[in-house]
């Protein structure tokens, strides 16, 4: 899983694309992003919880959420934004988010699928239009409770996993290396992506451990120890509890793929 940078703190920042048959890694930021399917039908996983997005439906990621895309077969609409456009919806919102549901929008088809190809300099525009789906978005899902936390010790810690993820870390040693006390981290963590640490470091792990299972020459067990599993059983237990599927089976469906 990655940290995506470059959205966090951007001013008046829209990004929009159309992707046919797209797969997106786990990842995270401090931008909301929504994501659309024009046609077919796509997989969505936010925080663990995976959702089935039929055709002309939408679903809205919060800020500091982990989440994946498979669009097998689909065309999206993927839009990622800065919060300056939409300062009434946080505002609504305050301590709260919305859970993240399918929200019908047929009737916001054109606009939404127009996305790609809008200036970004229209902010007036762009702005009118989010704001047009915060509406229809928070008029369809109900408010998750959740406290403010510290997001710059966010970043800094999701910033650190992706660069020792491999090492032998834990929750205790990462929490010194901040000089934050254990609980508050942790709590912090869980409240903003609703993921605990093992969890969140093992989705690091195990992104790494696919890229290398893709290479048939490298030994299952060498590349569970490489990704920072101290034994292969639980590199094994991981993956499955990820994937869906062990390292061998998702080696043979990559290599027949």
């Amino acid at each position: 899983m990655k940290y995506q940078l470059e959205n966090f703190n951007g001013s008046y920042d829209f990004r929009s694309n159309l992707h046919c048959d797209w797969y997106m890694e786990p990842h995270i930021h401090e931008y909301c992003e929504l994501l659309y399917c024009k046609k077919g039908e796509a997989e969505v996983t936010v925080n663990g919880k995976t959702l089935r997005l039929p055709e002309k439906q939408l679903v809205w990621i919060p800020p500091n959420c982990v989440h994946q895309y498979r669009c097998e077969g689909a065309e999206v609409v993927c839009a990622v934004f800065s919060h300056d456009f939409i300062p009434l919806y946080f505002a609504q919102v305050g301590q709260g988010r919305p859970a993240v549901n399918p929200v019908d929008v047929s009737d916001l088809a054109q606009i939404i699928e127009g996305f790609p190809d809008v200036d970004r300099r229209e902010r007036l525009t762009i702005s009118g239009y989010l704001n047009l789906i915060c509406a229809r978005t928070l008029g369809q899902t109900e408010l998750e409770s959740t406290e403010r936390q510290d997001g710059i010790l966010y970043q800094k810690v999701v910033s650190y996993l992706s660069e020792h993820f491999r090492e032998d870390i834990c929750l205790s040693s990462v929490a010194a290396t901040f000089g934050y006390n254990e609980k508050y981290l942790s709590h912090c963590l869980h409240s903003l992506t609703g993921v605990h640490f093992t969890k969140l470091l093992a989705l690091y792990r195990i992104e790494y451990a696919k890229k290398r299972l893709t290479e048939r020459r490298v030994n299952i067990g060498a590349i569970a120890m490489e990704c920072g599993f101290s034994a292969i059983n639980t590199f094994n237990r991981n993956f499955k509890s990820i994937t869906g599927m062990t390292p061998s089976e998702y080696r043979k469906t990559a290599s027949q793929s």
